[in-house]
């Protein structure tokens, strides 16, 4: 009896001794009460919800993002613009608008997505998400790198920040 007891206990040790702890890294101090916290792996599912915005955006179906964006949402642009849902979704109307106008086209690629917690007990995880982008007018192309953070929190998208950087092609200087 003893001996079932001890290994039933040497067992329940390594078991729970076994279980994986949420390693941290860096520090931040990108919170609302001021204090530095370090950053942990994000989850696939803000991932996710990041990707469903991407999908609407390129089908263009932006009535879908009343379903992806909490209703207080806001997007900061690179300028310092801030819009509303609202606005995000009639400022894609008027370019989709422009471009038709000019015969022009804008796509653009996702090349990556990672999702960072700065505090798992809070809820909310920041995404970051790269795109390369391509304007392409006639005969003209330019390119761009669109760097997007989100802060996606209980399913929704609360924040978008995005930063550009144009992709200067070196033969053209030449």
């Amino acid at each position: 009896m003893k001996q079932q007891l001890f290994f039933t206990l040497l067992f329940s040790l390594l078991f729970f001794a076994c279980e994986p702890v949420k390693q941290s890294v860096g520090f931040t101090k990108w919170s609302d009460d001021g204090t530095e916290y370090k950053f942990y792996l994000g989850t696939e599912a803000s991932i996710d919800v990041v990707k469903a915005f991407d999908a609407a955006a390129q089908a263009k179906t932006y009535e879908d993002f009343h379903e992806i964006f909490a209703d207080s949402a806001t997007l900061t642009y690179q300028n310092g613009q801030k819009d509303t849902v609202e606005d995000f979704i009639e400022l894609n109307l008027v370019r989709d608008s422009i471009l038709d106008a000019n015969n022009a086209s804008l796509t653009w690629e996702p090349q990556y997505a990672l999702s960072v917690d700065i505090d798992p007990t809070r809820g909310g995880e920041h995404v970051n998400m790269m795109y390369l982008g391509t304007y392409t007018e006639g005969e003209e192309e330019s390119q761009f790198n669109a760097n997007l953070w989100f802060f996606v929190q209980d399913g929704k998208i609360i924040t978008v920040n995005q930063y550009n950087q144009a992709i200067v092609n070196e033969d053209e200087n030449e």
